[in-house]
């Protein structure tokens, strides 16, 4: 029954987000359900006694407290509860240390209120009600001193009862800050080894000098996507490219700026997909492209504007470049990813044989 109840309190509220708000939920909760039924108790108490008009005020309350259950648990409406909640808590002291005086000590329940206060409100809301509380008791408690009841009630009597207030208060707020503080440290370092994870996830499927997904990564977009054709029999391309005469770059102008060739050549190509296409380097000055719904022939056409774009492209050593491209198609057959990859670069071997700068398309 309490599982049912504690499950239909919390739903609609995100509590991963913020631990302390089952806190606040249940102490909220709680708070309502004491009041409601101490005041019902009350109001056949004052009406036994004849003591009408609280009666009716007692039923007010229990109204009152009824709605703010309600739009807790129905209508999620914590910030109202909670506030009801304190001020009906605010009220109730108050009106209870004025009437009752100093009988029996009855003051030190004023001791409870930053307890319950603080940890429902927050650090910021719960200071200032505190404020206007102890701001009205505390003038309560002085000029009674030598009036009231039982016990002794002097000027040092209320020194200690001064000193025992701040030293609630301010545990009270410290505890809830130094709680909050704690949190969000613990937020901001599982954020940054979220980000450290996701950084070494990045860095193990991205190739470092392209920036390009890597051979690792190409394998299993490639896995799921010929999942896709066998189950769905949908068409998947491939396009290997080369550059041509690669070698006499590096030879010509040294490694540093064999790189930044890899890198235009990466961006130019990237420049030229679709965002449904997945371009990977492959190795060294060889790249892939993965052409999802792509037939081999409009694969060829996507290859051959490739081309165009390149050999019409000016590098930074400020010289001409060209490649060849091989193209294959991926068949719907269980052994058809080792094949493809062997047809398009047998494609692509082709296209070098016959005087490069040109596209291939594999034939069985």
């Amino acid at each position: 029954m309490f599982q049912k109840l504690e499950k239909q309190l919390i739903a609609g509220f995100d509590l991963e987000k913020n631990p302390f708000l089952y806190r606040r939920l249940v102490m909220t909760t709680a708070l309502l359900v004491t009041t409601l039924f101490v005041f019902i108790a009350f109001i056949f108490i004052n009406y036994s006694m004849g003591k009408y008009l609280l009666s009716v005020l007692d039923t007010l309350v229990v109204s009152a407290t009824s709605v703010a259950l309600y739009q807790l648990v129905s209508k999620k409406n914590l910030e109202f509860a909670a506030s009801f909640v304190t001020s009906i808590l605010f009220v109730f002291i108050v009106f209870f240390t004025y009437t009752n005086k100093n009988e029996n000590f009855g003051i030190i329940w004023t001791l409870t209120y930053p307890l319950f206060v603080i940890p429902i409100l927050g650090s910021r809301n719960g200071l200032l009600l505190l404020l206007v509380f102890f701001m009205i008791i505390l003038p309560m408690a002085y000029l009674g001193i030598g009036e009231w009841d039982h016990g002794l009630w002097n000027r040092t009597a209320f020194l200690r009862y001064f000193i025992v207030v701040i030293c609630v208060f301010f545990t009270a707020y410290f505890y809830e800050s130094s709680s909050n503080s704690a949190y969000d440290s613990l937020i901001e370092s599982q954020k940054k080894e979220q980000d450290y994870l996701n950084m070494l996830e990045s860095l193990s499927v991205t190739d470092q000098l392209t920036k390009l997904n890597n051979r690792r990564y190409f394998d299993d977009q490639f896995e799921i996507e010929h999942e896709k054709i066998l189950r769905y029999s949908s068409k998947l391309s491939l396009i290997m490219v080369d550059i041509d005469h690669f070698k006499q770059v590096n030879d010509d102008y040294g490694h540093q700026t064999g790189d930044t060739v890899l890198q235009e050549f990466s961006s130019l190509l990237l420049s030229q997909t679709r965002s449904t296409d997945l371009l990977s380097r492959w190795g060294g000055e060889e790249f892939m492209l993965l052409l999802p719904e792509i037939d081999v022939t409009s694969a060829s056409h996507i290859a051959e504007k490739l081309r165009q774009a390149i050999e019409q492209h000016r590098f930074s050593h400020h010289k001409k470049l060209t490649a060849s491209f091989g193209v294959a198609e991926v068949e719907p057959n269980i052994d058809s990813k080792r094949e493809a990859i062997l047809n398009v670069d047998s494609a692509l071997y082709q296209a070098k044989q016959e005087g490069r700068n040109r596209v291939v398309i594999y034939h069985n």
